[in-house]
């Protein structure tokens, strides 16, 4: 009977190949030229700051390097992210860098500022998915982008306009959660795409698309108050 290991060996290989690929990209410590991880804080010899690539995978950045996480990235475990970046800006934390070289605080500023992006670009659904477009090759995505479906659009348009016209919060909390079982659907169905071996692009664009609108009712939603108009940014 073949072991479990002989029957996942392409999947394996293709592990391995990745992490050595990604192992093989380095950067060299100003302060003693070791080499170092490009998606590295510190140096691992002398603890120096280092600072990190405009294009750094945001995986990486918090300790999750992406073929760690299920469904090709998609499926974060968000606790856990919370505590690696918690961890990173610990490394940053004014009163850690105060007592560091001029230059290295400015590094540790830097490291700060992508840090935070990463953590909230992985955080929300809609920016993880249209970050992991963008890793696979998908740069010139319109966020000006309409839904295709006209009964989609049509559902869109009546929860704006029921939402337009609430007058107290119970219409408001009715909207919220007929617009949140619109999120979950969709969530679900991003769950299924991004489990697929070969990614249909398209499909997960135009998933995220429709969350787009969603996000911004939900958002709507929460910011709604009585006698004041709604505004979506869609």
């Amino acid at each position: 009977m073949p072991t479990a290991g002989l029957a996942f060996s392409p999947f394996c290989n293709d592990l391995r190949a990745r992490r050595a690929y990604s192992s093989a990209q380095t950067k060299a410590c100003a302060s003693c030229g070791t080499p170092n991880g490009m998606a590295a804080l510190q140096c691992k010899k002398c603890e120096a700051l280092q600072p990190l690539p405009g294009d750094v995978n945001f995986y990486d950045v918090l300790g999750s390097p992406r073929e760690t996480v299920s469904r090709k990235g998609w499926s974060v475990d968000l606790k856990q992210l919370k505590g690696q970046w918690r961890q990173k800006m610990g490394l940053t934390h004014p009163d850690r860098l105060v007592a560091r070289p001029e230059k290295e605080q400015q590094i540790g500023t830097q490291q700060s500022a992508i840090v935070n992006k990463a953590y909230e670009t992985l955080l929300r659904p809609l920016s993880r998915a249209l970050y992991l477009l963008e890793q696979e090759g998908v740069k010139d995505i319109d966020e000006a982008a309409s839904l295709e479906d006209p009964e989609l659009l049509m559902e869109v348009m009546e929860l704006q306009e029921r939402l337009s016209e609430a007058t107290d919060q119970a219409e408001v909390d009715a909207v919220g959660e007929q617009n949140q079982e619109h999120i979950s659907d969709v969530l679900h169905e991003l769950d299924d795409a991004f489990a697929q071996t070969d990614l249909n692009k398209d499909r997960i664009q135009n998933l995220a698309i429709q969350l787009r609108y969603w996000t911004n009712i939900a958002k709507a939603v929460q910011e709604w108050q009585p006698g004041q108009p709604v505004e979506l940014h869609h």
